[in-house]
């Protein structure tokens, strides 16, 4: 299924600051965007990021095992954002940067911790997608779990709204 995830790039500009800023003492940020889904023409799906969340210094645990952890408050208020009234078909998307050019992808610390947060997710964003992206200076990728999915589906374009245009199209090998 071809799912595409697009952002504007006042927003994307906005997750590039937060995510650039020295914290004092995790080796990068962390911070959620927010999203609805949409269709597109051939049966698969647009997921459009519509706003985001920086994570406040104090929700941070200091655990030089990983580049960045969050404690429980920092979860549990992404949760009741997307629980509460106007948002409830809202997904939430984890995201963070990788501070180099080019493509990226899940590291392995990625690939084993940050996939346990979506059951959480779903369950009070049933009717949403939730998932995650990372960028890299000039890139980015996600994954996405869509409405009831156990696995995600990696998203074949990211693309940014804006003046100028980015499209960041993962390159598929055969």
């Amino acid at each position: 299924m071809r799912i595409e995830v697009k952002l504007t790039g006042a927003l994307y500009d906005r997750i590039m600051h937060d995510l650039v800023r020295p914290h004092p003492f995790a080796a990068e940020r962390v911070g959620f965007a927010f999203a609805r889904i949409g269709s597109l023409a051939d049966h698969g799906k647009l997921i459009l990021l519509n706003r985001y969340h920086s994570i406040p210094d104090q929700q941070y645990i200091d655990d030089p095992a990983v580049g960045a952890r969050i404690g429980s408050e920092a979860m549990t208020w992404a949760m009741q954002a997307v629980y509460h009234g106007r948002a409830a078909r809202e997904g939430i998307f984890h995201i963070h940067l990788h501070g180099h050019n080019g493509e990226t992808g899940m590291s392995k610390v990625d690939t084993n911790e940050i996939p346990r947060l979506i059951p959480g997710f779903q369950s009070v964003g049933r009717e949403a997608a939730h998932g995650i992206i990372i960028l890299s200076r000039d890139h980015g990728s996600a994954w996405v779990w869509l409405p009831g999915g156990r696995e995600a589906v990696r998203a074949g374009c990211l693309s940014v709204s804006g003046v100028p245009v980015g499209v960041f199209v993962r390159r598929i090998s055969e």
